[in-house]
């Protein structure tokens, strides 16, 4: 919660513009930051670290955080608390597991619209299902991956054309 703080003051500081900021969102001739001469010494550094790392960011990287940051603020006080549960999951798991969930998002982000709602309709077809159904699916899934290649190619052209059929 602290570091998360940190970074918003940082944030907010480049991104308000207070009268101590020229306007591209530099300190005029290096002044402090005002707000962070309450911070305990510890907490300022890291501030200014921040600092740093936000001028180092392209315009496109700080309007993405600009928009998560307001993203953020419209959240409910449950919902950002789930935020914060999330990545703590997620900065326990092990290495390549948070790499394989990176890669997935970034398929994800590669998707069209069109592709996102049909893979949230099937998501949404799955979840209700019973238990039963979906042990089924799972087992029919199964045989299928254990198939040779050419009797999956043929399964799968038999249904694009069943598909397409009136």
């Amino acid at each position: 919660m602290r570091h998360m703080l940190l970074i918003l003051v940082a944030v907010l500081a480049v991104w308000a513009g207070p009268a101590g900021l020229a306007r591209g969102g530099e300190p005029v001739g290096g002044a402090a930051i005002p707000g962070l001469e309450s911070l305990p010494p510890e907490d300022r550094v890291r501030a200014q670290e921040n600092l740093e790392r936000w001028k180092q960011l392209s315009p496109e990287e700080r309007q993405r955080i600009r928009e998560g940051f307001e993203r953020w603020k419209q959240m409910s006080p449950e919902e950002r608390q789930r935020v914060r549960e999330n990545l703590e999951t997620f900065r326990k798991l092990p290495a390549e597991k948070r790499q394989q969930i990176r890669e997935n998002y970034q398929r994800w982000q590669r998707l069209s619209p069109e592709e996102r709602t049909q893979i949230k309709e099937r998501l949404d077809r799955w979840q209700k299902l019973s238990t039963e159904q979906k042990q089924a699916v799972s087992r029919r899934l199964e045989e299928f991956r254990k198939l040779p290649p050419e009797e999956r190619t043929e399964l799968k052209e038999r249904l694009d054309r069943w598909q397409k059929m009136s």
